[in-house]
């Protein structure tokens, strides 16, 4: 399962929001909100962008690799 993938969704601010731009992972009940289908993460993507009230917001998804950790400490 080295090459395994998930699809994280990710929060885009631009810059003309209050609090400037910023790129961050969405949490949900605190851990990332991420699946293992590309299509059901295009869904709720989709879901959580119909829903939007801020103009300043967009929502998209990014893949994320799987790799094996390090066995070193960093």
């Amino acid at each position: 399962m080295a090459n395994a993938s998930r699809y994280v969704i990710w929060a885009q601010r631009d810059a003309h929001s209050v609090f400037g731009p910023a790129t961050n992972p969405v949490a949900r009940d605190g851990s990332l909100l991420a699946f293992n289908d590309k299509a059901r993460a295009h869904e709720e993507c989709d879901r959580l962008n119909a829903h939007m009230g801020n103009p300043h917001v967009r929502y998209s998804i990014k893949r994320a690799s799987l790799g094996r950790r390090s066995q070193t400490a960093a």
